[in-house]
């Protein structure tokens, strides 16, 4: 079941918590058991039902917030991602599978599945792209915005933890089919790809040899013209089933599985790469650009659960998730680099085409149990080993310069990496691990805990250049047929282009010439736990413990920009307390401070350059980690069984806050850096989960959330400086405007608005139909610097629907539509000088509509 989510913001300060609590799957239920004077009254709770949910944030010591697959169903979302952003305080930034998460980005969250942490798929962020884990095949996700000691350290935002499902219920199967358009995609009569990957995303691409490369020279498998797509329409296809058998007189033996594929298209038309100098004048513009991307995404998960007797249970699960991306750019307008001889474009316009395949293989195997030792003493243990294989095989660049009196084109010459094929690979083996033990005296439960994991990294990348050996002027080339001019003969010809790298030309060094750009990873992250529950009073609840990570990296490189290695070697004490009062059965207080630390991810610690359409990126090895001192308050009212009405205000103190510049350089290159000594968030979070009408057939609810962020941190271009000078170090400077600014990444306001009403009638039928508006105020997308102001993605809403109808016979239908307001996206760079905001990208996603049928049976 694919069914997206629903959200609406307006001036309406609420909370995801409740959104998240409320959410739950239908088909998987747990036991419950309740004594009465001696009677067991047995029954099945549905383990993602809203009012499980909302009771078990009720109960808890800790804050928690979870969003249930019932929900999820209802909003028809279908990936983790979106799923997410239902949370109070959280919003995913455009074009990017990143996570803010109370303002507090990528590098400062956490990811875990059934509470191991899970590697990232994409080297350029530190967790895992929420939006290729499908909701189909998960019981809730947990958003853990308050830490406690079971937490890893390196978070300040918040854990993200995806459990996935174990059932428990009736035998079932269910096949799901579905269909759905992107209008951009469908009205666009003419929809290309690039050659090599077919629909599935089975293609495996990959660099020519060695061997072919010395002896042939020019030996790539494609091409590199665009193939056109018939029909560019998004399907989905899965099926899941559950079922459950006894194993002796007390044992029970439960299997969970689903696998699907889904694909889906986008068309992209606007402006993008804009960058400028202190006076407005364009260093990179790209006035008329058009993305195509196609997208793939084939899932599998197997959940194997033994529970031995009541006392004991294990659990085996095995998750293999593959996804491929491509995008095929053609991108019109100026591009110094490249050609600078005429800014205003009153004759030559810089055309740039950029083919990018991407893959990543992702394998997740965990076995965990659970074992009630004695009445006091229960232990838990979870043993995890992650592999990912991310890779971007044969990615494409082509730089022409377009002669508009003439008609004609050329090459941009004077730039050998203008023209270009890119491979890259990451491979990571992450072993991973978790084992505590629950002692219970009296009023109080004592947990004492070891956590481990070791990553070990991988990344490897060639880029071949085509150094064009012609003197402009004395040849044509077809922006439509590149092929014409890179190929084997033309090569072997040897007046056309040589075929070049970073190292040298692989015609008179090739061992030199094809050693790759390659980066090593070593992590070791050993940690031990003590925490405390203490129940003062029937009220008056305290859990207070302390964690000790000791983290060690070590660090190798050998890249176009620097060779060595470092080893970073940290020792972390993380103190943690929670209070919860109970005014009485319906409100709560809560009261929690803890430590916490962010580190830097394994790409702005290298120094290696990655490049994109709209910006290059370049990491410092001078980077370190952040401390984070949090303190949040909350209320909680639960006025009904599924209902909750709660307010949070929370502050953070950060001290040596990292963040995203763009640092002095002739190419306008970003990095990321510890900016200054301190930085601060205060912040106010509210939500509303209600219903407005319930008679028992017929019911309209609301779940609602907001949050207002105050931010702030401090800019010290010195600090920059003297941090990363000296021999080994990146030698990055750069010049801020100003002395503090708001932290990088975070919206002043967010908030989501769901209306829902449901309607049930005759032998178990069931229609849901749900309405959701989001909203995410201005927010810095990267720091400014000398008289170049802040890089600020806008403003922006969102608008979907929802409509579901489940029949008692097994039978059920969904509508959906997704972006219904088509808001344009607008990232501009404000220049602080003349008062412009200079747009760096514009574009509209495009509205959807879509359908699927299902059957359970």
């Amino acid at each position: 079941m694919n069914f997206r989510k629903i959200s609406i913001a307006v001036l309406f300060l609420t909370s995801t918590g409740a959104v998240m609590y409320a959410q739950e799957t239908k088909s998987d239920t747990v036991k419950s058991e309740k004594k009465i004077d001696g009677v067991v009254i047995q029954g099945t709770t549905r383990k993602g039902a809203e009012s499980n949910i909302i009771g078990l944030q009720k109960k808890s010591v800790e804050v928690i917030e979870r969003v249930g697959s019932v929900q999820l169903e209802k909003q028809g979302v279908g990936d983790a991602s979106v799923a997410v952003t239902k949370a109070t305080g959280s919003q995913k930034q455009e074009g990017s599978g990143q996570i803010f998460i109370r303002g507090l980005g990528d590098r400062n969250n956490s990811t875990t599945i059934n509470g191991l942490q899970v590697p990232s798929n994409d080297p350029l962020y530190k967790n895992i792209d929420l939006s290729i884990i499908k909701t189909d095949m998960i019981d809730f996700i947990g958003l853990e915005k308050v830490y406690n000691p079971r937490l890893w350290g390196d978070m300040s935002g918040a854990n993200v933890d995806i459990v996935t499902k174990v059932y428990t219920g009736k035998p079932y199967f269910k096949v799901n089919l579905g269909s759905s358009v992107n209008f951009n995609a469908v009205q666009k009569n003419n929809y290309f790809l690039q050659d090599g990957p077919n629909y599935f995303g089975s293609t495996i691409l990959k660099k020519p040899s060695k061997n072919a490369i010395v002896n042939q020279g020019y030996a790539f498998k494609t091409s590199w013209r665009n193939e056109e797509v018939n029909n560019p329409f998004n399907s989905a296809l899965s099926f899941d089933f559950g079922t459950n058998f006894k194993v002796g007189d007390q044992g029970k033996f439960s299997i969970f599985g689903y696998a699907g594929f889904d694909n889906n298209y986008e068309y992209f038309k606007g402006v993008t790469g804009g960058a400028y100098d202190g006076q407005d004048n364009a260093l990179r513009l790209y006035t008329d650009a058009e993305e195509f991307k196609y997208s793939t995404n084939t899932t599998g998960l197997i959940n194997l659960n033994y529970k031995i007797n009541p006392k004991h249970n294990i659990n085996l699960s095995s998750n293999y998730i593959h996804t491929t991306e491509q995008r095929l750019g053609n991108y019109s307008g100026y591009n110094r680099d490249y050609y600078d001889n005429d800014v205003n474009q009153e004759r030559y316009v810089t055309q740039l085409r950029r083919a990018t395949y991407r893959t990543n293989d992702l394998l997740v195997n965990q076995l965990r149990g659970e074992h009630t030792v004695s009445e006091p003493l229960k232990i838990s243990w979870n043993l995890g080993y992650n592999r990912l294989d991310s890779r971007r095989p044969d990615r494409q660049q082509n730089v022409t310069v377009l002669d508009k009196q003439t008609n004609t084109s050329f090459f941009a010459s004077s730039n050998p990496g203008a023209n270009n094929r890119y491979f890259d690979r990451l491979l990571e083996n992450d072993f991973t691990g978790d084992v505590h033990a629950d002692y219970k005296i009296g009023e109080a439960k004592i947990t004492l805990g070891y956590s481990g994991r070791y990553k070990e990294s991988e990344f490897k990348a060639t880029q071949y250049n085509f150094r064009i050996l012609p003197a402009q002027g004395t040849y044509t080339v077809n922006p439509n047929n590149y092929d014409a001019f890179f190929n084997l003969a033309n090569y072997q010809a040897g007046g056309f282009f040589d075929i070049v790298t970073f190292r040298g030309d692989i015609k008179y060094d090739p061992n030199t010439a094809l050693i790759p750009q390659l980066f090593t990873s070593e992590v070791n992250n050993h940690a031990g736990y003590l925490n405390v529950d203490y129940k003062f009073t029937e009220k008056l609840t305290v859990q207070a413990g302390v964690r000790y990570d000791k983290l060690m990296q070590k660090l190798t490189y050998n890249t176009a920009i620097q060779q060595g290695a470092r080893d970073k070697d940290y020792n972390k004490i993380l103190p943690a307390v929670n209070v919860k009062y109970s005014i009485n059965d319906q409100h709560n207080l809560r009261l929690a401070a803890s430590k916490t630390y962010t580190s830097p991810l394994l790409l702005e610690i290298t120094p290696y350059q990655y490049e994109e359409v709209d910006e290059t990126i370049q990491g410092s090895q001078s980077n370190y980690l952040a401390d984070n001192y949090n303190v949040d308050l909350k209320w909680e009212w639960f006025p009904k069984k599924n209902e909750l009405i709660s307010l949070t205000a929370f502050g953070k103190h950060i001290q040596n806050p990292l963040a995203k510049i763009t640092i002095n350089s002739a190419s306008n290159l970003t990095s990321v850096v510890n900016v200054g000594d301190t930085g601060r968030v205060f912040g106010l979070e509210a939500e509303v989960r209600k219903d407005i009408y319930d008679s028992g057939k017929t019911r309209f609810y609301t779940f609602l959330n907001g949050t207002y962020l105050n931010t702030k941190m401090e800019l010290d271009g010195e600090k920059v400086r003297r941090e990363n000078a000296g021999v080994g170090e990146s030698q990055y400077t750069t010049d801020f405007l100003k002395s503090s600014d708001k932290l990088q990444g975070a919206s002043e306001f967010l908030a989501n608005v769901n209306l829902g009403v449901e309607q049930k009638w005759g032998n178990k039928n069931l229609m849901d139909f749900v309405v959701s508006y989001s909203y995410i105020s201005d927010n810095i997308y990267s720091i400014g610097f000398q008289s170049r102001g802040n890089m600020v993605d806008k403003a922006f809403s969102t608008l979907d629907a929802t409509l579901k109808f489940k029949l008692g016979n097994g039978m059920g239908f969904s509508f959906t539509g997704r972006n219904l307001l088509n808001p344009t996206f607008t990232r501009f760079q404000d220049n602080t000088v003349t008062g412009q905001e200079l747009v760096s990208k514009r574009y509209k996603r495009g509205a959807g509509v879509g359908a699927s049928i299902s059957y359970e049976f």
